[in-house]
């Protein structure tokens, strides 16, 4: 090898080591990210990442895209016929990479902010009801033979969506609390919860700040959710937690927000609800109350401030 190849392999090496510490600094914490999203996602958008960076869009802009791919993506499940659903399939991939894509320019740039991390969740659950307002719309056109189901179309896409929003609560909220008990890599959703109260009593009286007022109120009504039965806060020794729990968190991500996206996304590219169904309403359902009985009691056993 010739000292001028040597060379550009050197370069090439280096260059590759300072883009995989790029993609390194974009990231969560591994354990906030779901195994298709940190596997699959991630590495896609970061290349759109490494296109925006240079530019001034601000990850609040590229979540208002993500608003807009969604909706398009809606309405094209309203339409109903196989190219449609196809098309509205892969845009819906397209929102979840760009749904990674504002929160890794934050990272990069140091600009995230927590009104911004609610920004990107309420961009979330807008895309998912766009979706499943048009796949509802789509099944109405009678373009799939959904002849085989119990109840009307609707009642079913109603439990499909409840379904998902209630395992969306569920892993984000132990997500939440392994890396804040586990971890003590953040604050666990109680003191979240009391921490955006006291923003919201803050600016409560203040004009000019009506965005805010109403993305912090979403937020309690969702912390208020996952805490619906917890009075106290919860303490743990951190070691144990998180030997008790680093398998637990593991398995909930396969019910989590990402997982159901890619089932809708595969169900749309194969013309097959059926697909959709069987997971999102039975399944995942069965595999979250199965989880849920073995989180409790794993939890109750190690809870200090119950002893």
């Amino acid at each position: 090898m010739n000292k001028k190849s040597k060379n550009k392999r050197n370069e090439f090496k280096e260059y590759n080591i300072k883009i995989f510490k790029e993609f390194k600094r974009s990231l969560k914490h591994i354990v906030f990210d779901e195994t298709l999203t940190l596997y699959i996602l991630r590495p896609i958008a970061f290349v759109f990442v490494k296109m925006l960076y240079p530019t001034n869009v601000t990850p609040n802009q590229v979540s208002l895209m993500t608003i807009i791919v969604g909706i398009i993506s809606g309405y094209l499940f309203s339409r109903g016929t196989v190219t449609c659903f196809v098309i509205a399939g892969s845009l819906y991939f397209f929102c979840l990479v760009l749904d990674c894509v504002d929160g890794m320019i934050a990272r990069l740039k140091n600009s995230g902010t927590a009104v911004g991390r609610i920004i990107d969740g309420v961009a979330d659950y807008l895309v998912g009801i766009s979706v499943y307002v048009g796949m509802g719309i789509g099944f109405e056109k009678g373009l799939i033979n959904l002849d085989f189901l119990p109840i009307n179309h609707w009642w079913i896409v109603v439990i499909a969506a409840v379904s998902h929003i209630f395992h969306a609560v569920i892993v984000d909220y132990y997500r939440a609390e392994f890396m804040a008990h586990g971890l003590g890599k953040s604050t666990s959703t109680w003191e979240e919860k009391k921490k955006f109260t006291a923003e919201l009593n803050k600016i409560k009286h203040l004009r000019g700040k009506l965005l805010e007022k109403i993305l912090i109120a979403v937020y309690l009504g969702y912390s208020h959710l996952q805490l619906f039965q917890l009075d106290k806060k919860e303490e743990y020794d951190r070691k144990t937690y998180y030997h008790s729990n680093k398998l637990l968190i593991l398995l909930w991500f396969w019910i989590g927000p990402t997982a159901s996206a890619f089932i809708i996304i595969i169900s749309a590219i194969l013309f097959r609800p059926i697909i959709f169904f069987i997971y999102t309403i039975g399944l995942a359902n069965i595999y979250m109350i199965v989880l849920w009985i073995i989180q409790v009691k794993t939890n109750k056993k190690i809870l200090i401030n119950n002893k």
